[in-house]
C-alpha cells in the first residue's frame, strides 16, 4: 500500500492563509471566478516583479501556468483605483495636520485651517501641497468629510476630529485601507520567507497566547492598544519631519509600520 506523499509545508500555509480572505470575500459578494482573475493578476505581477530583465509573455506562460492570451490581456490593466489613492491621501493628510508644528495650536492639537492660506497660518490647499498629495485639494477634503473625519466650523474653517483614518465600514475606502494594510504586512513577511542566507530581514514579531479568560482578553487589548497607539503617534511624528527634510524629486523610498491586535474568547462551556 502506498504511502500519501507529504502535504508540502507552504501549500499547508496557503490554504490556512486564504480562509480569512475567503470570509472577506463571502462578505462582500465575491465569488470564484473573480478571485481567480486576481489571481492571474497578482502571478504575472510577481513574476514580473522578480525579473531583472523584461519577460516575454510565453516566459510568463511557463513560470505561472497562466495561458499567453490571459498574461497579454493582463499585461494591459491596472490595479490602481481613485479609492485607493484617496485613502493614501487621507493618511497623509491627517499625518501632517496632527504632527506638523505650522498646524498645531499652542497646546499642541490640530489647529482649525481656513481654505486658503491667511497672512499667519497655512490653510487646508497648503497642506495637500506639503504632504505631497497629488489631487485636486477640494476632492481630499471631500472626502475627509465624507469620512466624518474633518468638519466646517461655524466660521467657515475646517476642523480635524480624529487623528487616524478609521473609513466607515461599507465604504470602498475601507476596503483601500484594508488592501494597504495587510499588503504591506504580508510583503514583509514573504521577504522574510524567501530571503535568502545573511541577507537582512524585516522586523516581524507576535505575541501569542491561550486559555485566557475574556477579562484577561479585555486586559491585554487595552493595554496592548494603548502601547501601539503610543508608538505610531511617535514614529508618525518622526516620519513626518523626515519626510519634509527629505523632500526631494530623488528621495523615493517608502516606511510602513503598523500594529494589530487579535482578541478571541474561547467557546462558552456547554451544560
Amino acid at each position: 500500500m502506498s504511502t500519501p506523499a507529504p502535504t508540502d509545508p507552504f501549500e499547508a500555509a496557503l490554504a490556512a492563509l486564504l480562509v480569512p480572505l475567503a470570509r472577506a470575500m463571502l462578505a462582500n459578494g465575491v465569488t470564484l471566478g473573480t478571485a481567480n482573475e486576481a489571481l492571474k493578476q497578482a502571478l504575472l505581477t510577481a513574476a514580473d516583479r522578480e525579473s531583472e530583465a523584461p519577460l516575454s509573455d510565453s516566459r510568463i506562460s511557463l513560470m505561472t501556468g497562466l495561458h499567453r492570451k490571459d498574461v497579454k490581456r493582463l499585461r494591459s490593466s491596472s490595479l490602481d483605483t481613485p479609492h485607493r489613492r484617496r485613502s493614501s491621501a487621507a493618511a497623509q493628510v491627517i499625518s501632517h495636520w496632527a504632527t506638523s508644528p505650522d498646524y498645531q495650536a499652542a497646546d499642541g492639537t490640530p489647529r482649525d485651517l481656513p481654505r486658503k492660506s491667511n497672512g499667519d497660518h497655512p490653510g487646508f490647499d497648503e497642506l495637500i501641497r506639503r504632504a505631497h498629495i497629488d489631487m485636486a485639494p477640494g476632492t481630499v477634503l471631500r472626502t475627509l468629510m465624507d469620512q466624518g473625519i474633518v468638519a466646517e466650523t461655524a466660521d467657515g474653517d475646517y476642523r480635524l476630529l480624529t487623528h487616524a483614518f478609521l473609513p466607515a465600514a461599507g465604504t470602498q475606502e475601507q476596503v483601500a485601507a484594508y488592501q494597504a494594510t495587510l499588503s504591506a504586512h504580508l510583503e514583509a513577511a514573504t521577504q522574510n520567507l524567501i530571503a535568502k542566507a545573511g541577507e537582512a530581514r524585516n522586523f516581524d514579531r507576535a505575541v501569542r497566547y491561550s486559555h485566557l479568560s475574556e477579562t484577561s482578553i479585555a486586559d491585554l487589548e487595552a493595554s496592548a492598544s494603548a502601547m501601539a497607539q503610543e508608538m505610531l503617534q511617535t514614529i508618525n511624528a518622526q516620519a513626518r519631519a523626515a519626510q519634509e527634510a527629505d523632500s526631494s524629486a530623488t528621495h523615493q523610498g517608502r516606511f510602513v509600520v503598523g500594529s494589530y491586535i487579535l482578541g478571541t474568547p474561547g467557546p462558552g462551556k456547554k451544560e
